[in-house]
């Protein structure tokens, strides 16, 4: 099982995200890197604009994400994944998010959040398929 490693600030910016945008589903992008051992370092949380029409789902702007991976590169990291929150439903994958998940390797967290604000956080891993298979996250 993949270990995901994920800072305090990015765990707090990732909380604020999601409460901030409730009920809308919070999105954004995770910055960090592979350790030796095969862990996932998650450094930092980029938030990003939901450009999806729907309240119950999320979409990320791509040139949001190339903008990124060209800036970490210079640092020595990488985009390593993605969050988004579930408004109305718990830190677990949807069906949707199972059938997105096209990018075998890509780090998926998810925030549970509320009207009181956000709750738990899981992670998950893309995987073949496509699907999402559960992660550790420290």
């Amino acid at each position: 099982m993949l270990r995901v490693v994920c800072a305090a600030a990015a765990r707090a910016a990732i909380a604020a995200h999601a409460a901030a945008e409730w009920p809308r589903e919070a999105c954004g992008l995770l910055i960090g890197h592979a350790d030796a051992d095969g862990a996932v370092r998650v450094l930092r949380a980029e938030p990003a604009a939901n450009l999806s029409p729907a309240d119950d789902a999320f979409e990320l702007d791509p040139a949001l994400r190339l903008r990124l991976q060209r800036e970490t590169r210079a640092e020595g990291l990488a985009v390593v994944g993605h969050y988004h929150s579930h408004p109305h439903g718990g830190a677990e994958p949807s069906p949707r998010d199972r059938a997105r998940a096209g990018e075998a390797g890509l780090v998926w967290l998810i925030a549970a959040a509320g009207p009181e604000g956000a709750g738990a956080l899981a992670a998950f891993v893309a995987v073949a398929g496509p699907d999402l298979a559960a992660a550790a996250l420290d």
